[in-house]
């Protein structure tokens, strides 16, 4: 496990809110910011009390665009799925979809392409797969809606959840310490109930598997300061998770269920970063609010509230 110093990159001035691995480096903000695809080198920042949003560089805090975004509530939650679209939302409960504008690869304006109705109360998580074609929203009214990124129209609304949501991915969600394995259509194959803390989960992502492989590894962070690992299988599959000394310790609990369609959510493996560093848990871990996962799958980036990375190298 290594602290990464970004020193130079300009390190997130708070809790970590995106990470991204390329070729060259590590690129990370702080919360209310994303970066933009391709080249990673603009963010779009939210959140404001004057319900504005900005565009700037990376490497410096100048904004570049400034857009007073009336009537849709204070921004709470964007993402930014391909170079062009801005997804956001907040206490408005409307999902919005926004087309930037460019010339010169500078951003003129911001142009609302759909507003996106069907959450009772404030939408307070976004994700969205460009390779799947799907947005799916997640708000304070416990329930997550999947929206088709394309046509910008509603597909599917998955069942209400035990708790507010608190991150989706494309498909699991997280409300409260429960977390929920979907299909892209909206039905329900695994869920788990990592009840061993007083935490819950911020934030969560997807490992990339192999097209013939027929799991779903998932990685979620909490409030408690642990990374845990999922793993979906068959429900007459057995399985034995692979374990790390030291690393990743065999602590957490095994209390999973299963349901009528066959899968099962197996913990795989559980990290505590302070164990891992000083071979001791720490009285207060900092929460765990970003994580990614580079697409060989080889290293595990996370991100806490007091704006450190760490990478971990990923086995097995």
């Amino acid at each position: 496990l290594l602290l990464l110093s970004l020193g130079r990159l300009g390190a997130p001035k708070g809790a970590v809110g995106h990470i991204i691995l390329t070729e060259k480096s590590i690129l990370a903000v702080e919360r209310n910011k994303v970066l933009i695809p391709p080249l990673w080198n603009k963010t779009f920042c939210w959140g404001f009390d004057d319900f504005t949003c900005c565009l700037g560089n990376y490497r410096s805090d100048k904004s570049t665009f400034e857009n007073l975004i009336l009537n849709w509530g204070k921004c709470l939650c964007a993402i930014c799925p391909t170079p062009t679209t801005v997804i956001t939302s907040g206490t408005s409960a409307v999902v919005c979809v926004w087309e930037l504008s460019l010339a010169k690869d500078k951003v003129r304006c911001l142009n609302l392409r759909q507003a996106l109705y069907g959450h009772t109360q404030a939408v307070t998580c976004l994700a969205a797969s460009v390779s799947y074609s799907i947005i799916v929203s997640g708000s304070n009214d416990r329930t997550c809606i999947i929206w088709d990124l394309n046509q910008l129209t509603y597909v599917a609304h998955l069942p209400a959840h035990g708790a507010c949501l608190s991150a989706v991915g494309d498909i699991a969600s997280c409300a409260g310490s429960d977390l929920y394995l979907w299909t892209i259509n909206g039905q329900l194959l695994a869920s788990i109930s990592t009840t061993c803390g007083l935490g819950h989960i911020v934030c969560c992502c997807f490992a990339d598997v192999m097209d013939w492989d027929t799991r779903s590894i998932i990685v979620t962070g909490g409030t408690d300061g642990i990374v845990r690992v999922g793993v979906s299988h068959t429900s007459d599959c057995r399985f034995t998770p692979p374990i790390t000394p030291g690393l990743w310790p065999p602590s957490a609990p095994q209390a999973f269920r299963g349901n009528k369609w066959g899968k099962h959510l197996l913990l795989c493996r559980e990290l505590n970063i302070s164990i891992a560093l000083t071979g001791k848990p720490a009285k207060n871990n900092p929460a765990v609010t970003a994580l990614a996962i580079p697409r060989n799958s080889s290293k595990l980036l996370v991100g806490d509230e007091r704006g450190r990375i760490y990478c971990c190298a990923v086995e097995g």
